[in-house]
């Protein structure tokens, strides 16, 4: 095994052609220096997964090496060849929040709504992935298209589709400059079961093709068998990297996510009188949502009853985000279906404000919207006033409850951090954060263990079933993994 942060030489084919030099560099971000002397070789014909917990600075390294990041030390060099194009394609959750920002804030004047089913002037998955290409090449697009299966999406807009729609779009943007090395972050994330396995063979079809991987993960099941090499890396700085065999091994990984599997108690019900009936919080008759010629959801009936907390499953596309939209009043089409919440129905008289007052939400939308350079003890507090920002002054009260809430998820260090400055995972820990302060009397979490590594997640799934037992709130729950399902779960709703 190479020493952590040496040469990688002696294990590889020092005759192969080197595609990326990484020559004792330090990189820098925002006011830190980290990896400091680090070097790494990919050579023709390897294959590379990166490992490591959450804010141990894969994202900052895959910047790094697209030049998106500075070096204040040392020397990056790239031997790819371009194709007319970059020569390396990079993909991430912080390429989806700039893309989504950047379209927020063009149409922010011209931003229309919804007219007859039908969204104006917005940027679809089409642009997307042809986005700046100087010659689309129309057979290659049709290829890369076919490939994941998103035909039926190209004319609809990037902010409509759904968390795993939009990780296949910007994949296959990726893939439209055809790239000799693609990077890419956490990309199993946010797909159902069957598009991980589809993406896992487009994957092997494009290594088999000549194409170079690095695949950026914290879970170890996600490394496909392609992988020839493996670097791992903790607090910002390489702790092991050569061949597969040789590092992924049960003692490196102990050394990555040090925390011990905590033993969760079941998580019981709340009891209530069997022979009073439970009254309806949400109630969903014959709803449709059409996006364009596209179907989200179709005359879906559903009913959730006080005590009860529901998980939402179904493939990408099936309409959960959508499902959660309509909860949370961010859906204008709730007000063209019979939705009541709280016992009212939509359109009724309430405001917006009144039912997101009743209700917290983490999604991946509302995070990559969360644009502000806030410190994260303001975005926390910001929950009290369901804003994207902070313009009132909180009371002594909201404060004290914004601390102890901090306290109770385990990031008391990050509450003077600058939000947009974390890492993604931890970003995401804030947003539950952020839901939980108002003491919400429902929770909609749509895949709120994404991007976080196997301790964070097992933290946030203890305290949902600790919400979910020791306070009123009850819970919507959207995710693909049953790994990833809260004990407290009592009801299952399927889509698609």
């Amino acid at each position: 095994m190479a020493k952590p942060g040496g040469s990688v030489a002696d294990i590889s084919n020092s005759s192969a052609r080197l595609l990326l030099d990484l020559e004792r560099i330090t990189v820098r971000l925002w006011d830190r220096l980290i990896f400091a002397g680090t070097s790494w070789q990919i050579r023709e014909g390897q294959q590379w997964a990166v490992l490591g917990p959450n804010a141990s600075g894969k994202t900052a390294l895959a910047r790094a090496i697209c030049g998106e990041l500075p070096c204040s030390a040392g020397r990056i060099h790239r031997y790819v060849s371009r194709n007319g194009y970059d020569g390396i394609g990079f993909v991430s959750f912080e390429l989806h929040q700039r893309l989504m920002a950047r379209d927020a804030d063009r149409d922010l004047s011209r931003f229309a709504g919804l007219a007859g089913g039908h969204v104006y002037g917005l940027t679809t998955a089409s642009d997307t992935i042809q986005e700046g290409l100087a010659e689309p090449d129309p057979a290659h697009f049709k290829r890369v298209t076919e490939l994941f299966g998103i035909g039926k999406l190209l004319d609809r807009p990037l902010r409509v589709l759904s968390n795993g729609e939009s990780r296949k779009t910007l994949i296959a943007r990726a893939l439209m400059r055809k790239p000799e090395l693609l990077i890419l972050d956490e990309p199993f994330d946010g797909l159902d079961a069957a598009s991980q396995r589809r993406l896992e063979t487009v994957l092997r079809d494009l290594i088999r093709s000549g194409l170079h991987l690095v695949l950026i993960t914290h879970r170890e099941d996600e490394v496909i068998p392609d992988i020839s090499h493996v670097l791992c890396v903790k607090d910002c700085r390489v702790v092991s990297q050569g061949k597969r065999q040789e590092v992924l091994t049960p003692e490196t990984l102990e050394t990555l996510y040090a925390a011990e599997e905590e033993d969760r108690e079941p998580v019981k019900s709340r009891s209530m009188d069997a022979n009073v009936e439970k009254e309806p919080i949400i109630e969903f008759r014959q709803v449709s949502v059409r996006y364009g010629e596209t179907l989200a959801l179709r005359s879906l009936d559903w009913t959730m009853r006080r005590g009860e907390n529901w998980a939402i499953l179904g493939p990408n596309g099936s309409g959960k985000t959508t499902l959660i939209s309509l909860v949370y009043a961010d859906n204008l089409q709730a007000y063209a279906n019979d939705i009541r919440l709280f016992g009212k129905k939509r359109g009724s008289g309430e405001s917006i404000w009144e039912i997101k007052q009743r209700i917290g939400l983490v999604s991946p939308h509302l995070q990559a919207g969360y644009r502000l350079d806030l410190r994260v003890f303001d975005v926390v507090v910001s929950g009290f006033f369901d804003s994207t920002g902070l313009y009132r002054r909180p009371t002594e009260q909201q404060q004290a409850a914004a601390a102890e809430w901090i306290e109770r998820l385990g990031i008391a260090d990050l509450r003077d951090r600058i939000f947009s400055q974390l890492s993604y995972g931890e970003r995401r820990l804030v947003i539950i954060v952020r839901a939980l302060v108002k003491n919400p009397e429902l929770l909609a979490l749509d895949e709120p263990c994404q991007g976080l590594d196997p301790a964070n997640r097992r933290r946030v799934l203890s305290m949902v079933d600790c919400i979910a037992f020791d306070t009123p709130a009850q819970i919507l729950y959207v995710t693909h993994r049953r790994d990833e399902m809260p004990r407290c779960i009592t009801n299952v709703l399927r889509l698609g």
